[in-house]
């Protein structure tokens, strides 16, 4: 049994989300950017609860890390999604690794209003190599969905964790595993469905004796973006539920 494939399509994540037809809007692939967020709300949450002048800084800094420097740094080198409308790759670039001196900065006073919490810059230390080798292509085997689970769920988490004044604990630990694990769950079905939106479209399962049946692309990638949807709705869900755990 096989796929007969037609023609290719828009990528998966535009379709999956509004995201207001921009392409550069696309580019900050705002749920999974939100995604990051939340980890460092729930790190927060599970510390020692929120310090305005230590959080404002660090979720901006993950906003602008994880939302615009990692993915133009990643647009740099592989044009997926402006598809050459940018003109020259190398203006992404110089935004993407702007971007990044940007959250680094916003990182560092967040540091500062932590009191310079060593944990904390070692995570941030942590965040900045795995962007930079998980989009650069010459870092290819840093490229894997384990990267992805530490850097967008357990490190955020203890960013958040250790900027709120909480010790090295077996909570930091588990939380950081929750988000990790999380993240893991959404790459699953996100992989196959990226794999499919980004092919040629199938057109029939052929089978062993020749026949055929017609499909369409909605029937493969359905019900799995409906679990991502979920996940990431899961995900943003829990920073309130923690904190409502916590207020009891």
């Amino acid at each position: 049994m096989g796929l007969a494939r037609g023609g290719s399509r828009e990528f998966w994540f535009m379709e999956f989300w509004f995201m207001g037809g921009n392409p550069y809007v696309n580019l900050l692939y705002l749920p999974f950017t939100f995604l990051s967020i939340s980890y460092v709300l729930d790190g927060i949450i599970a510390g020692r609860g929120f310090r305005p002048v230590v959080d404002a800084p660090l979720l901006a800094a993950y906003f602008i890390g994880h939302g615009v420097a990692a993915h133009f740094i990643n647009e740099a080198y592989s044009n997926r999604v402006l598809g050459g409308r940018a003109g020259n790759m190398a203006r992404i670039a110089v935004a993407g690794y702007g971007a990044l001196a940007a959250a680094v900065a916003l990182g560092m006073i967040a540091a500062a209003e932590a009191g310079w919490n060593p944990f904390l810059i070692v995570v941030g230390a942590l965040e900045v190599a795995l962007l930079v080798a998980y989009n650069h292509p010459a870092s290819r085997p840093a490229h894997n969905d384990v990267t992805v689970a530490v850097a967008v769920g357990a490190l955020p988490a203890l960013a958040g964790y250790f900027a709120s004044g909480g010790p090295p604990s077996a909570a930091a630990a588990l939380t950081a595993l929750a988000c990790a694990l999380l993240v893991s769950l959404e790459i699953t079905p996100s992989r196959f469905v990226k794999r499919w939106r980004r092919g040629p479209e199938p057109r029939a399962i052929v089978y062993a004796d020749g026949s055929m049946d017609r499909i369409d692309l909605r029937d493969l990638v359905e019900r799995p973006e409906r679990v991502i949807k979920i996940m990431l709705a899961l995900s943003y869900v829990m920073p309130v539920l923690l904190y409502a755990i916590a207020r009891c």
